[in-house]
């Protein structure tokens, strides 16, 4: 912004009349009233804690407390030599001010590299020599070139000046177009701050190009010094009202800075636009990745495709060279401006991934455990009530099963309890081992369980013994089935017994008719059972039947009524004990 101008030379200082009886310029009282204002401001920012842009903004206030002063001076002298040196004196005011208010307008917009010592100090040094260059103008002529009107006074313009006019111009042009692009990332409260600052910029600002590009005058001066109320009294409304200085924004580029995670800002074809110095640990990464595109490879670049993220929890990514996990967070950055662009927050939960694998294995080897134990569990189970070289069920769970079968026993819905022997099986593990004897116990329970229908369920009662129990079946059915057996064992036959035929006895009891207890039906199996030995083996007997046809053992009869078993030949015949 421009001063009160300077006369050409000494002469046109002696020549110009100066009117007599000169008394206190009528604009003073204002004048004096800003610069009050001026060094209140001046006084809040000093008491007020460190903040951005609040040094240049101090300076700013102080060399329009002195410029205004120059001024007051410059309207109440009555020598036009005393106004002119006045005039030269506010020329450091003219140019610091501006230069330092719009200094501190960048450093509260987040442009902190504007306020460090060096650019504070050449602009101070700038301000400086204009000053020098004003109060050595009656020599050179750069800034004024003449006496316009000797009362102001006012003056032509010299080359210097227009330099310093249309630099200051352009330095505040930038000041505001740098600061209004920083509003849209504002909070609420310092997107107020701003705008009052832009308004304390704007009107002083205007003031003095309407004063140099159309005549526009205030009190019959330059209305530059007038308009500094605005600016002081919109500097005092934010530090009333919108805290100014008490609530400065934290920059962003500290807070982008100074987070741990890493934080990576991306467009769709996966250019580099950002990356904070957390991210530059990453792998890949570094601190010329800005303006790079990342490779194919990288695994951010999967986030730009717009894979959907997982039903539960945020995505994770894999960073294998580094052997740690992240977590992700994907912000599009479409309304700031940039379509299709994403910010991406890493959070490392590398030890949270270690900690819940572990957990998992550790879950997982209970898991395992587990089901051993419950192996181990229906092992014994199956021990308990399982004969071990058959499969089939044993005695012990027969008495635990079947009663409440026979229970539920009736004339329409019989149950039918077989008892079955196998014939001469001590002979077979006497002349063939108890091995080959085995193997034909096995073979008749495999027969027996592969019979089994619904509820039918065959039991080892002891030795060569077995018990089947069949609910809803009647006489003939029961009769039927043991057929049905014997036919399979004469088929079915053991290797180390080729020509040897296999056959058993067996005793039926029917519940109701014999009981309906175990004990009960049991026994009268038994009785039964024995009536089919007594009677030639190799045939079954139904109890309540077995009395029939009962004769009186003849003396030749005594070998099978004595109870010795008589050894098998090769063809199952009975053949003499040695």
């Amino acid at each position: 912004m421009a001063g009160p101008e300077m006369p050409g030379s000494a002469m046109e200082l002696r020549s110009a009349g100066m009117p007599e009886g000169l008394t206190m310029h009528y604009s003073t009282p204002a004048l004096l009233v800003i610069a009050l204002l001026a060094i209140l401001v001046v006084g809040r920012i000093i008491r007020s804690p460190e903040a951005p842009g609040r040094m240049a903004f101090g300076l700013a206030a102080v060399a329009s407390v002195w410029w205004i002063a120059m001024v007051v001076l410059r309207l109440n002298s009555e020598e036009l030599a005393d106004k002119v040196l006045f005039s030269r004196l506010a020329w450091f005011g003219i140019i610091a001010t501006p230069l330092f208010w719009s200094a501190g307008f960048l450093d509260h917009a987040g442009f902190s590299q504007i306020t460090r010592r060096l650019p504070i100090a050449l602009m101070l040094a700038f301000s400086g020599l204009a000053g020098l260059a004003a109060l050595t103008d009656g020599y050179h002529h750069w800034i004024y070139t003449g006496i316009v009107n000797a009362e102001r006074p006012s003056f032509s313009h010299g080359w210097l000046f227009y330099v310093l006019l249309g630099g200051m111009y352009l330095f505040m042009l930038l000041a505001c177009l740098m600061s209004i692009s920083q509003l849209k990332r504002a909070s609420r409260l310092h997107r107020r701050q701003m705008v009052a600052l832009l308004v304390a910029t704007c009107v002083p600002w205007g003031c003095n190009a309407a004063f140099h590009l159309v005549g526009f005058r205030l009190f019959n001066d330059d209305p530059t010094p007038f308009a500094f109320s605005a600016t002081v009294l919109a500097v005092l409304f934010a530090q009333h009202r919108g805290k100014l200085f008490i609530a400065p924004p934290i920059a962003r580029d500290i807070i982008f800075s100074i987070l741990p995670d890493p934080i990576v800002v991306l467009e769709p074809s996966g250019l580099v636009l950002e990356i904070n110095p957390a991210a530059q640990m990453l792998t890949g990464f570094s601190a010329g990745t800005v303006g790079t595109k990342l490779p194919p490879s990288n695994p951010l670049m999967g986030f730009l495709a717009g894979e959907p993220e997982p039903e539960t929890g945020k995505p994770l990514v894999h960073f294998d060279a580094m052997e740690k996990t992240f977590e992700v967070s994907i912000q599009p950055l479409e309304q700031w401006g940039r379509k299709g662009s994403v910010m991406i927050v890493l959070r490392d939960v590398t030890a949270r991934e270690a900690a819940q694998k572990s957990l998992s294995d550790a879950g997982q080897a209970l898991k395992l455990r587990l089901e051993e134990n419950l192996r181990l569990q229906q092992q014994l189970e199956q021990q308990a009530f399982h004969d071990h070289l058959t499969g089939l069920f044993n005695r012990r769970h027969a008495s635990s099963v079947i009663p409440p079968l026979l229970a539920k026993a009736s004339e329409a819905a019989p149950v039918s309890l077989v008892i079955a022997d196998l014939d001469y099986f001590k002979q077979v593990n006497d002349r063939y081992g108890h091995d080959v004897g085995d193997k034909v116990l096995a073979s008749f329970a495999r027969i027996l369980s592969e019979s089994l229908q619904g509820p039918e369920m065959a039991f080892r009662y002891g030795g060569e013994e077995f018990l089947v129990v069949l609910p809803a079946t009647s006489r003939e059915s029961a009769l039927e089935r043991c057929a049905q057996w014997r036919h399979e064992l004469a088929i079915r036959t053991v290797a180390e017994l080729e020509g040897v035929a296999l056959s058993f006895s067996a005793g039926i009891a029917i519940a109701p008719e014999a009981g309906t207890a175990l004990a009960d039906c049991a026994k009268a199996a038994d009785i039964a059972l024995y009536r089919s030995k007594i009677s030639g083996r190799n045939r079954d007997t139904v109890w309540g039947e077995h009395l029939e046809g009962m004769v009186r053992e003849g003396p030749d009869q005594k070998g099978s009524a004595d109870g010795k078993q008589r050894p098998l030949g090769p063809a199952g015949r009975k053949v003499a004990l040695p």
